[in-house]
């Protein structure tokens, strides 16, 4: 069976990444996804791969003597010379400076680890050496000293040009000449519905829930670009250039439906909001790979902040 596995995924990766320049190997001990498809034990990695590790963590061994590990449910894209970590935590083994780009900012250093919370925010451990992070455009924010991690505020405004689409009970950016795909939030969205767009927002940290969206921005303007011809991004995604109509519409100050005699009246029913956690915090347990256990850096707990 995991002959079966390897084949299926060399044949998988060489078929998707046809001409692309292979960069290393992934493995982990259980299934991940590569390029939205379900992979067991290992497969060779490609330029601008999208690894995504469901229970299990991943190693990700570069041709260039980089190690990358990604803890379970974290998702990244991955080049030879950069990590785009989208989601979940990932730890860097380097001889030299390598670089993750998160949250429009970057981290850099040899030996480091670093995580996206619920809260928009990243979480840098620093294992040997110090780690520098990088704002959007390329100014120092802060500097991690060995041993220790700090929080940072996701700064970046990011811009994107595509088709604004509806999928399942959201909205979609299918960006242009690019794979990416980004859940929408906030901002004027509707009146926009199936045009070609430019959207600016803000990585909020959330995970996406609508596939396949890498991320969540909170929308803050909308310029229209052009009218229609999403047609073709709609149908490759499942998804719609308007909105869904209402099977039951209610016409404003229409009078309702009587009862019939006798019949029960049953009170309407109560809507409970569900509590956000404010708490919630990227934990890190332990080095993953490295031949052995080592000490637990936790991302999560007492840390200076480097933003109000």
């Amino acid at each position: 069976m995991k002959l079966r596995s390897a084949v299926f995924a060399s044949l998988f990766a060489s078929t998707v990444f046809a001409g692309a320049p292979a960069i290393g190997v992934a493995t982990a001990s259980g299934p991940f996804q590569l390029e939205g498809s379900r992979i067991w034990g290992n497969s060779t990695l490609f330029e601008g791969a999208k690894i995504e590790t469901t229970d299990a963590s991943s190693e990700l061994k570069l041709s260039n003597g980089v190690k990358v590990q990604l803890a379970a449910g974290s998702s990244a894209r991955i080049w030879k010379n950069r990590v785009e970590l989208e989601r979940g935590v990932g730890q860097v083994t380097s001889s030299n400076s390598f670089p993750v780009t998160v949250g429009g900012m970057t981290v850099e250093g040899s030996r480091y680890r670093v995580g996206v919370t619920s809260e928009a925010r990243i979480e840098v451990a620093a294992l040997t050496g110090n780690a520098r992070v990088l704002g959007a455009r390329g100014t120092l924010v802060g500097s991690v000293p060995a041993g220790r991690n700090l929080s940072f505020a996701m700064q970046q405004t990011l811009t994107r040009t595509g088709c604004l689409l509806y999928k399942n009970t959201g909205f979609i950016l299918q960006v242009d000449d690019s794979p990416e795909v980004l859940q929408l939030t906030g901002g004027n969205l509707q009146p926009n519905l199936g045009n070609h767009v430019q959207i600016v927002g803000v990585p909020t940290g959330a995970n996406a829930t609508i596939n396949p969206a890498s991320q969540v921005l909170s929308v803050s303007a909308v310029t229209l670009q052009s009218n229609g011809g999403c047609l073709t991004a709609a149908a490759a995604l499942t998804a719609q250039t308007t909105m869904p109509t209402a099977t039951t519409p209610v016409t404003p100050g229409a009078t309702a439906p009587a009862t019939t005699a006798g019949a029960a009246k049953s009170a309407p029913p109560v809507l409970k909001s569900a509590g956000m956690s404010t708490g919630a915090k990227v934990a890190i347990v332990g080095a993953i790979g490295g031949g052995g256990a080592g000490a637990a850096i936790a991302l999560s707990g007492k840390k200076k902040s480097t933003s109000p």
